[in-house]
């Protein structure tokens, strides 16, 4: 393929790639929103409601603690998924480079 000419024009027409460009701007739009929402949650309550952050759960530990705690694990799990999903974006990407060669 290194030498072969590529007509992008006709790659932004194929239906392999209209189908790639469409799963991966829904999965990560929607990701992003509920992400940027889950984020911005902690200092929103930690401003409008600070005493939420001083209910102890467990001993010393309380919920502000939890709850900061608990966007490290989301986001690791979030990039797992990730991962798992870009196996099939992967898939497509190959099934559209075959189409066009």
């Amino acid at each position: 393929m290194a030498g072969a000419r590529i007509n992008w024009s006709e790659v932004a027409q194929h239906p392999k790639y209209i189908e790639l460009k469409n799963r991966k701007r829904n999965f990560l739009f929607g990701w992003w929103i509920a992400s940027t929402i889950y984020y911005f949650m902690l200092p929103i309550l930690a401003g409008y409601a600070p005493d939420l952050f001083k209910v102890k759960v467990v001993g010393v530990v309380n919920f502000g603690y939890l709850f900061i705690l608990s966007q490290f694990v989301v986001a690791f799990f979030v990039a797992i998924y990730y991962t798992r999903v870009a196996n099939d974006f992967d898939r497509l990407t190959d099934e559209l480079v075959k189409a066009v060669q």
